[in-house]
């Protein structure tokens, strides 16, 4: 039988009404708190019986303190005398503990109690919600903003998708807890006032079920419509941010023990996280390059300064399946995105040869809501122009999409991409072509301009069936 137990808890900070009463009935199950935190708390196995907790916030503590202070000492010491055992503390919340059947309550001042929570509240969460919530709301808006301009690219990519949802639920989670404290505050400030009683305190753990639930639903989600590289890619970063939150409360508890003050642990913590935080940031960030830019476990071999693959991948469609030419070098990479929208899948082929590199890419779009085809085809003809920064300088290439015979491609629609020189408005045609069969777009940059028997072979391979 175990005689300790972990919980994670869904409480607010301020939810005292709450908390008092799941204490009271662990104790009454068997179990004794003993160490609160963020999201776990600790329990030991006791004697299951009946007792009292009782909640106060301390607004001179801090998580950073080695030992109480000696006011909080002389506070704990005269509730000692009062029947009242400290049995766990989390930041500037004193849990205290009574088996007496009818303790002396430790606060009887109703006016003072709603003052002590909100002076708790100021000092370690209502900064901290406040400064995530317009965090989250600004990412909101920006992802929000590129939905609106490229409806595609977003509604084809799964983090993109993911990222959206995820901004608002932590947006609207928030919100939640800064407005339903404000509003227990001043209601419970008017009763105490023209009543003289605390009012009890209401969480929303409903609400935080929901969007962990939520919030799990999306990375499951995510996870399972990526490519398996980048899957790999979301559980390690998963797995680092879980890391880093351990290793920070291990060296919280560590600098606890050491002894100083609270100011130099706290500087010291700040310190430390800033570093570990910025480390793993750019550890992540190098292996989403790498894993973007190359395989790690994927064989290469380098001809002429540059790198091709020992064991090439398939793909739908290959240089070889439109020259009927043999290559040796060979580099090829895709990308498989699925959402409940879009599926979209990336292709690349690079051909060494003594001279140059020749490449071949594509993109086959399939929409899965019919009720979005108007939407996406607009997108794909009207958002055209390619727009990029160098430095702080944004510059726009401006191109177009002109009309083609479909029927050379057997397709629905066909058009061919001009550039479009701002000077003279001369337009230039590329070897790039948008291809409409019914709900399938493909995009597809050639190295050279296609015979009629390559516009069949690419008819016959990306729209196989039809």
């Amino acid at each position: 039988m175990p005689h300790k137990k972990r919980e994670y808890i869904l409480y607010s900070f301020y939810d005292r009404t709450g908390i008092e009463r799941h204490l009271e009935q662990m104790a009454a199950k068997g179990w004794m708190v003993e160490k609160m935190g963020r999201s776990f708390w600790t329990y030991h196995r006791m004697e299951p019986r009946a007792m009292h907790f009782s909640i106060v916030y301390f607004a001179p503590a801090s998580e950073f303190d080695c030992t109480p202070g000696e006011e909080q000492q002389t506070f704990q010491d005269y509730c000692a005398e009062a029947g009242w055992t400290l049995a766990a503390s989390w930041s500037q919340m004193l849990i205290f503990a009574s088996d007496a059947e009818a303790p002396t309550p430790i606060e009887t001042d109703a006016a003072v109690q709603v003052e002590t929570v909100h002076q708790a509240m100021k000092k370690n969460f209502l900064l901290s919600y406040g400064l995530l919530l317009a965090l989250s709301l600004f990412q909101f808006v920006r992802n929000l903003s590129d939905l609106w301009h490229h409806p595609t690219d977003i509604l084809a990519n799964p983090a993109g998708l993911s990222s959206l949802a995820l901004w608002l639920l932590l947006a609207l989670l928030c919100a939640t807890e800064i407005a339903s404290y404000f509003l227990w505050r001043r209601k419970a400030r008017r009763i105490a006032d023209e009543e003289g009683r605390f009012t009890p305190t209401r969480g929303h753990r409903r609400l935080r079920l929901a969007y962990e639930l939520l919030t799990t639903a999306c990375l499951i989600s995510l996870f399972f419509s990526l490519s398996t590289r980048f899957s790999l890619l979301l559980v390690g970063v998963l797995v680092v941010v879980i890391a880093l939150q351990g290793l920070l409360a291990g060296l919280r508890y560590l600098l606890r023990r050491t002894g100083w003050t609270t100011e130099v642990n706290r500087l010291v913590t700040q310190i430390l996280s800033f570093l570990v935080a910025f480390a793993v940031i750019g550890g992540v960030y190098w292996g989403a390059v790498r894993l973007m830019r190359d395989t790690p476990w994927r064989e290469t071999y380098t001809w002429q300064g540059d790198k091709y693959d020992v064991h090439p991948i398939g793909l739908p469609l290959t240089l070889e399946d439109l020259t009927g030419q043999p290559y040796e070098h060979i580099s090829r990479d895709h990308l498989d995105a699925r959402t409940y929208f879009l599926s979209r899948l990336s292709c690349r082929e690079v051909i060494g040869q003594p001279q140059k590199q020749i490449t071949l890419y594509y993109s086959v779009t399939d929409i899965r809501r019919p009720w979005l085809r108007d939407t996406v085809i607009r997108d794909y003809l009207e958002n055209t122009d390619l727009v990029g920064y160098i430095g702080t300088h944004k510059f726009t290439i401006h191109r177009s999409w002109e009309p083609e015979d479909p029927a050379a491609w057997g397709a629905d629609a066909a058009y061919r991409r001009y550039y479009i020189d701002d000077e003279n408005g001369h337009r230039k045609p590329v070897n790039t072509y948008l291809l409409f069969y019914g709900d399938r777009i493909v995009e597809l940059t050639l190295p050279d301009e296609p015979t009629n028997s390559q516009r069949a072979v690419v008819r016959a391979t990306l729209y196989p069936g039809a």
